[in-house]
């Protein structure tokens, strides 16, 4: 009687290998649009957040408030940085004052170590004007938007 050895050929081995390979070459540029599209919308939410912040300020003090340069260790407060830490951050936060009439933009460039080739800078006014400068998508459309 002829036993068979147990174990996997070759063939099923590559057949293997060719499965995985179609999974992840959807599975990863997915989750890579999943991760530009959150921090994308982290850094709106950010500007979101300031223009409230310029408002109130500017209802208090009849002129909007200038930060300082962005900071050079983690701040406390007012964060001029989109990360969890100012080495992870993925975006710069600035903010431009007009003078007359009052008038602001607020806008968030990417950082060395993150780069959005759709929407570039995305920036807000106090007008509430949305756009993005420097991305492959117009100013103010959606994705970026």
């Amino acid at each position: 009687m002829k036993t068979r050895a147990a174990g996997f050929t070759l063939i099923e081995l590559m057949i293997t290998v060719v499965i995985l390979s179609i999974l992840a070459a959807v599975a990863i540029p997915s989750y890579r649009q999943y991760v530009l599209t959150s921090q994308r919308d982290q850094a709106k939410s950010v500007l979101l957040s300031l223009v409230t912040a310029e408002e109130r300020y500017y209802t208090n003090n009849y002129a909007y408030y200038v930060p300082a340069a962005a900071p050079l260790v983690d701040p406390n407060g007012w964060n001029n940085y989109v990360g969890s830490t100012m080495g992870s951050r993925t975006y710069n936060v600035s903010i431009v004052i007009g003078a007359t009439p009052p008038t602001f933009t607020i806008t968030a460039t990417p950082t060395l170590s993150f780069s959005d080739a759709q929407c570039g800078s995305l920036t807000l006014t106090n007008a509430g004007l949305k756009g993005n400068v420097g991305g492959t998508v117009a100013s103010g459309s959606s994705p970026c938007w």
